[in-house]
Formats: structure tokens, C-alpha cells, sequence
């Protein structure tokens, strides 16, 4: 169980790494939105908790060094949660419609030779199931062409 939540949390980082993110075509995605805010706990949650934790040690004292304790870990365990829904997120396989939407940009970047170029190898749509992480890599792959 522990490797397959390790796993899954390396996924999800990966997967926010990949995932283009200043692309205005791709607001649409909820998943932009997703990367967006894992990456935004990521660097704000440790401020949050660590802020939650003096205001209530300053103003309460020992009393309820639980509560401060488990409303710190509470926040610290978002961004982690954030990783771990984008690493399930990362290996669900592609809709039908993005499947289509998958092959035609694939076919756009074999014509003109990115796969060369980039050292790509862009042949995934019959080689295994397609998925949200194999979008990831072929949009960062188009994106950073332009």
C-alpha cells in the first residue's frame, strides 16, 4: 500500500511538472486548474500552518497544543492530498473525444518532424491505453515548439 501511494504522489508531481500551464487553450481543462492549485499549496500550505500554529500557541497557549497540532497537520496534508488526486488524475485513461483530439495533434507533430527534433517518441495511440499523463507530455511537446 505505501509504494502505491508513493507512486501515486510521484505521478501527480510529474504530472504537474508535464502539464502546460500558461497556455491559454487549455483553461478549458479542468486539470490546468488542478495543477495550478497543487502547486499554489505546495508552496503556501507550510506558511498557513506554520502561521494557524503561533496565532493559536500565542492566544491559547498549551492548553490545546492538540488542536494546533492537528489543524497544522490538516494543512499541511493538502498539497499532498492535491498530488495524490493528480497522480489517479495522471493515470485514468483519456476520453473517447480527447482520444481523437490526442491523435490529431500527434499526426500535426509527425508531419513536421518534432518527433526528430524533440527525440519524442509520439507512437503511444496504438502501443497501449492512453492517458491523461500521455496528453500532458504530447501538449508540452506542441507547446514548446512555438
Amino acid at each position: 500500500m505505501k509504494i502505491i501511494l508513493v507512486a501515486t504522489l510521484n505521478s501527480g508531481y510529474k504530472f504537474s511538472q508535464t502539464w502546460p500551464k500558461k497556455e491559454p487553450y487549455l483553461l478549458s481543462f479542468p486539470q490546468t486548474g488542478y495543477v495550478k492549485l497543487a502547486d499554489l499549496a505546495m508552496t503556501v500550505a507550510p506558511i498557513i500552518a506554520f502561521i494557524t500554529a503561533y496565532l493559536q500557541l500565542s492566544y491559547n497557549g498549551m492548553d490545546n497544543i492538540n488542536t494546533t497540532i492537528a489543524m497544522s497537520l490538516l494543512i499541511l496534508s493538502l498539497p499532498i492530498h492535491g498530488y495524490f488526486l493528480l497522480g489517479k488524475q495522471a493515470e485514468a485513461d483519456l476520453p473517447i473525444g480527447l482520444k481523437s483530439w490526442y491523435r490529431e495533434i500527434e499526426q500535426q507533430l509527425q508531419n513536421s518532424d518534432v518527433e526528430m527534433k524533440q527525440g519524442v517518441n509520439l507512437n503511444k495511440s496504438k502501443a497501449h491505453k492512453l492517458t491523461y499523463m500521455d496528453l500532458a507530455k504530447l501538449l508540452k511537446v506542441r507547446f514548446e515548439r512555438k
